[in-house]
């Protein structure tokens, strides 16, 4: 029998990845959509097709089998599921991509798990952009035969890489994440740094650019570079806001605190995000870093 497919927040994640499910899933069943603000879901639903729209997570849970959920943040997920619980979700399989920490998501699948359910934290890397793309990187983990029921729907659907934990609790997956998140930044504030350096001491940053093509020409800091030197850092349309990004370095931070973990270079990447935030806004472009390292260097912050 087939599955019905709903995805619970069509967000600017959510947006992408539902559409990449519906035009390569396969789905038999036309995807269940819901969002707290219907029109977004609505007008959504009306340009990719293959869709409807739920009014209630009642009737999300009560038509659906695999409940697929991308929230904001930690609140949001958390009373969107406090409700979906409320009702009869016994033999549904929930999938839960938002970015939240390695507790909420362990309390989560527990709750899950024991309402009947089966529970796969699967937390992605990847901005918007690369949602729509289908370039996501997926972190599937919980039950072997719980990730095994959405793997078919991960890499060439609505991601491309997977990371498979298959077997592990599901915060470990949120853990990943976050310990791939300094990763990220400590990058962005890594390549910003050599391109004020090369800028300040006349070799240009340019050449920044053409070192980083010829020593990691697939890496991220190529993509860093190339954002950074257009200036889209400052005058295009941020991928990610450097107020969403600064919940989730406050989350990273106080579980390395919690275990007592150094991230000193990450504690500096941290630093200039909330120096992009007091110079331009929330909604501001985390490669913003870029901006505060010219400014503490005595450059302008635009380029």
């Amino acid at each position: 029998m087939a599955l019905q497919f709903a995805f619970v927040g069509i967000g600017p994640m959510g947006e992408g990845m539902s559409e990449n499910l519906i035009a390569k899933g396969n789905l038999e069943k036309p995807l269940i959509m819901w969002n707290r603000t219907k029109e977004r879901a609505t007008a959504h639903s009306a340009k990719v097709g293959h869709s409807t729209v739920a009014d209630t997570l009642h009737e999300v849970v009560t038509k659906a089998d695999v409940i697929w959920s991308c929230l904001q943040d930690e609140a949001a997920i958390t009373e969107a599921m406090n409700e979906m619980l409320n009702y009869d979700v016994k033999g549904k399989l929930f999938v839960d991509s938002s970015t939240i920490s390695p507790k909420a998501t362990n309390e989560m699948a527990t709750r899950i798990i024991s309402a009947g359910a089966e529970f796969v934290a699967l937390p992605v890397f990847g901005e918007p952009p690369m949602a729509k793309l289908g370039l996501l990187t997926m972190i599937p983990a919980g039950d072997p035969g719980s990730v095994s029921r959405i793997m078919p729907y991960l890499s060439g659907v609505v991601g491309r890489g997977v990371v498979d934990l298959s077997g592990e609790e599901p915060g470990k997956a949120s853990l990943l994440k976050f310990i791939g998140n300094v990763a990220i930044f400590t990058s962005m504030e890594a390549v910003a740094e050599m391109n004020v350096f090369a800028e300040k001491t006349n070799l240009g940053a340019h050449n920044i650019q053409k070192l980083l093509e010829g020593l990691m020409p697939v890496s991220p800091h190529v993509a860093y570079v190339k954002h950074m030197l257009s200036g889209e850092y400052w005058k295009g349309k941020p991928g990610i806001e450097v107020s969403k990004a600064l919940v989730l370095t406050s989350q990273v931070l106080n579980v390395a605190k919690a275990n007592d973990v150094s991230l000193k270079s990450y504690e500096v990447a941290v630093k200039h995000l909330e120096d992009v935030q007091a110079h331009s806004g929330p909604s501001a472009s985390i490669l913003g870093i870029y901006g505060a390292v010219r400014e503490e260097s005595g450059l302008p912050f635009e380029n």
